[in-house]
C-alpha cells in the first residue's frame, strides 16, 4: 500500500521564482497571459463600440443632410424636365417646366360708333406653357394660346355674329416665392387676331380685334403637384379698325380669362 506524500514531487521540482502554494495553484506565466488576453479584448471591445458610434453618427448626418436636399428640391425634382439645362453647380438650381392650360375667356369691347352694338359672349382659352425656372421663385414663362369667343354686332336693323379667333404669344416674368402663389406680369404679342362674320351670300372680315403688342397679368394658385389654376387679365395698347355692314369704326379690347392647367 502506498503513502501519499505531501507536498507532490512535482512541487519539489520547482525553483525559487515558480514556486506554487495552495493559494495560488496557476504559475505566474499563464496569468499574465490571462491579462494579456482579458486587457486585449476590453480594448479591442471599446475601439468595437466607439467606431460603430462614429459609423452610426455618419449615417444620422448624412440622412438629414439627404433629407434636407429632398426637401429643398422636391419641387424641381418633380418635373421630368429637370436638368434639361444643365446639372453642374452653377445650373443646379434651375429647371424647366411645361404644362398645358384650358378654360373660359371673357371678351369685353368697346366700340369708337354709337351706331354699333358689339355684344361679346363667353368663349374659351388654351395654351401652351413653359417656364425657365431659377432659384425656386422666379420663372420666365412662355406661351402659345389660342382664343376663340362670339359677338354679337347690331348696326340698324342688320344683325349678326362676330367670330373671333386670336393667336397670342404671351411673355411674362413670374415670381414663386409666396408658395403656393404665383405672381406674373407682361407682354403679349399676337400675331392673329380676326374677326369674321357671315351674311347671308358671303363671310365678310370685321379686321383685327387685338392689336400687335399688348399687356397681360396673371395670378396662379398651385393646387397639386400637377394642377394649377390660373387667373389673367389681358388688354391692348393700342385700339385697332373694325368693319361691320359697311360702318367704319375702332374698338379697344380686354380679356378675363380662368382657367385649369396640368404641369408636367
Amino acid at each position: 500500500m502506498k503513502i501519499k506524500t505531501w507536498p507532490p514531487k512535482w512541487c519539489a521540482k520547482t525553483t525559487s521564482n515558480q514556486r506554487l502554494t495552495t493559494n495560488n495553484p496557476l504559475p505566474m506565466a499563464l496569468w499574465r497571459k490571462i491579462v494579456c488576453v482579458v486587457v486585449l479584448t476590453l480594448g479591442v471591445g471599446v475601439c468595437g463600440a466607439q467606431h460603430r458610434q462614429n459609423a452610426q453618427h455618419k449615417q444620422n448626418t448624412q440622412y438629414r443632410q439627404n433629407t434636407q436636399y429632398k426637401q429643398t428640391t422636391q419641387y424641381k425634382l418633380s418635373s421630368p424636365y429637370y436638368g434639361l439645362v444643365g446639372m453642374n453647380d452653377d445650373m443646379l438650381r434651375r429647371s424647366v417646366e411645361m404644362g398645358v392650360n384650358i378654360g373660359a375667356s371673357y371678351m369685353g369691347l368697346s366700340a369708337s360708333s354709337e351706331a354699333v352694338s358689339l355684344k361679346p359672349k363667353m368663349g374659351v382659352r388654351a395654351a401652351l406653357q413653359m417656364s425657365l425656372q431659377w432659384d425656386e421663385a422666379y420663372a420666365l414663362q412662355m406661351e402659345v394660346g389660342y382664343l376663340h369667343n362670339k359677338i354679337d354686332a347690331k348696326l340698324a336693323k342688320r344683325a349678326s355674329e362676330i367670330k373671333s379667333s386670336i393667336v397670342e404669344v404671351p411673355v411674362m416674368f413670374s415670381y414663386r416665392g409666396f408658395r403656393p402663389v404665383r405672381l406674373g406680369a407682361g407682354v403679349v404679342l399676337t400675331p392673329i387676331a380676326s374677326g369674321r362674320y357671315d351674311t347671308e351670300y358671303e363671310r365678310l372680315e370685321a379686321g383685327q380685334m387685338r392689336s400687335m403688342v399688348g399687356y397681360v397679368a396673371n395670378v396662379g394658385v398651385s393646387l397639386t403637384q400637377h394642377l394649377l389654376l390660373d387667373a389673367r387679365f389681358t388688354g391692348s395698347f393700342a385700339p385697332v379698325s373694325n368693319y361691320f355692314e359697311g360702318a367704319e369704326f375702332t374698338t379697344r379690347g380686354w380679356w378675363l380669362s380662368v382657367g385649369l392647367g396640368y404641369i408636367f
